[in-house]
């Protein structure tokens, strides 16, 4: 009994946490300032959501104590001391540790998740991405996002400076954020939750072809199908209003490696799924325009001031690898450290202006060096092998986030980055019904 009231709030516990993935609800323990500037990545914080999680977590174990057992693969706890090694000669340990955590708690995530129903996950995925998404849609349409300090978010303008807008005519139009630190961000998300809300669309169809198309008709059927196409439709929305390229960009070239491959498999009821959510995407897309005109062209057409700027300052990112001796190319600058390092270099540059590398394959590189990348790449390829249903829907979505990936930091560098790769890689995994 006791065992089954475990089970029930873990599941409660894990589904509270996704939706709080893009919620920023922080305690900030310390705050790292580099020549009295406040260091934005050197901000050590704890998040609600690491709490839920742990908690959970301790649930898990009452659950399932008879079950749980150490894992055999000496590689395993080489690269767990090999993780605290390099931690220990960063410039800055604390900070360095503070990331190593982080990936720590992501990895717990998505060792978390396999034991509930993939269709329960993703389901509370899309949720959580449509709760972002209203929210997105009424910051585009009020251009104003509302500070609330429980929720993590601060205030952003159009006609404030640093805030991130898309520029039409003259005018400065306001980017959704949702609940996220970027609009780059929440257009990852919502990526990740439109994925979702496929994987349930076909879920639904797969269900109604074993059961009977009769029962489609059932209210409860009828609800089930009407919440997940709503959640589509707000996603796509949310998508939209964050302006983010590279997330619309990772949909497109998932959903086209998705079309494609079933197609060649005869796969009818999925590429019949995609088709589908293409149409509806198109008519979001539409609307979206007669709304925003000439928005979303000027961001593809990286047209004008602004987008000439942003494409400038990315590029010069990739510059900072900084390997300068045989030091930071083997064993890396430190987790974290990127930004440190470039201000080492030019302390006149105030601390805000120096962003991460916006390619997290050469910002790896630059932070675990030579040796870290590639145990990494052995970590990727270990699960991989060890995965016992690896599906073109979980590898489709994998490119999204690779896709993702090579324009931005943030899978790499924030919290919600993550946890979205979490989400990403355990799909490839038959989770426990």
């Amino acid at each position: 009994m006791k065992s089954k009231l475990a089970r029930k709030t873990f599941k409660i516990l894990l589904a509270i946490f996704i939706i709080l993935i893009p919620f920023q609800t922080r305690w900030i323990f310390y705050d790292w300032r580099l020549s009295g500037q406040v260091w934005e990545y050197g901000r050590l914080s704890l998040y609600l959501g690491m709490i839920v999680l742990l908690v959970a977590a301790l649930f898990f174990l009452l659950a399932n104590k008879k079950e749980i057992y150490l894992s055999k693969d000496k590689f395993l706890y080489f690269l767990f001391l090999y993780s605290l090694f390099i931690g220990f000669i960063s410039p800055l340990p604390a900070v360095s540790f503070y990331y190593l955590a982080i990936i720590y708690l992501a990895a717990l995530f998505a060792y978390l998740i396999k034991f509930l129903p993939k269709y329960f996950v993703f389901k509370m995925v899309l949720l959580s991405g449509a709760i972002q998404a209203v929210m997105a849609i009424c910051q585009l349409y009020t251009q104003k996002v509302w500070a609330n300090k429980w929720l993590g978010v601060a205030e952003h303008l159009p006609q404030t400076l640093g805030t991130s807008v898309v520029e039409v005519g003259g005018d400065r139009i306001l980017r959704a954020y949702g609940a996220l630190s970027h609009p780059n961000i929440l257009g990852g998300f919502m990526f990740v939750a439109i994925f979702a809300g496929i994987y349930l669309w076909l879920n639904f169809y797969s269900r109604m072809d074993e059961k009977g198309w009769h029962k489609a008709f059932k209210k409860k059927s009828i609800s089930e199908f009407f919440l997940i196409i709503l959640g589509l439709i707000l996603c796509s929305y949310g998508l939209l209003a964050s302006f983010s390229r590279g997330a619309l960009l990772a949909l497109a070239l998932s959903l086209f490696s998705l079309l494609l491959i079933n197609i060649f498999r005869s796969k009818w009821l999925v590429v019949n799924v995609v088709i589908k959510y293409l149409i509806v995407f198109l008519l979001v897309a539409i609307s979206f325009n007669i709304i925003w005109p000439g928005a979303w062209s000027t961001r593809i057409q990286a047209e004008g001031r602004l987008e000439e700027k942003s494409i400038s300052e990315r590029i010069d990112t990739l510059d900072q690898l900084g390997w300068r001796d045989y030091k930071t190319a083997f064993l890396g600058q430190g987790l974290g450290m990127n930004t440190y390092e470039v201000y080492s270099q030019d302390t006149t540059r105030p601390i805000h202006d120096n962003q991460p590398i916006h390619d997290i394959f050469i910002l790896l590189l630059a932070e675990v060096g030579v040796i870290g990348a590639f145990l990494l790449f052995n970590v990727v390829r270990i699960i991989v092998k060890s995965a016992n249903q690896v599906d073109v829907m979980a590898t489709s979505m994998i490119l999204g986030l690779i896709v993702i990936g090579f324009f931005d930091h943030y899978l790499w560098t924030s919290w919600t980055g993550w946890l979205m790769v979490s989400i990403g890689l355990v799909n490839l995994y038959k989770h426990k019904e």
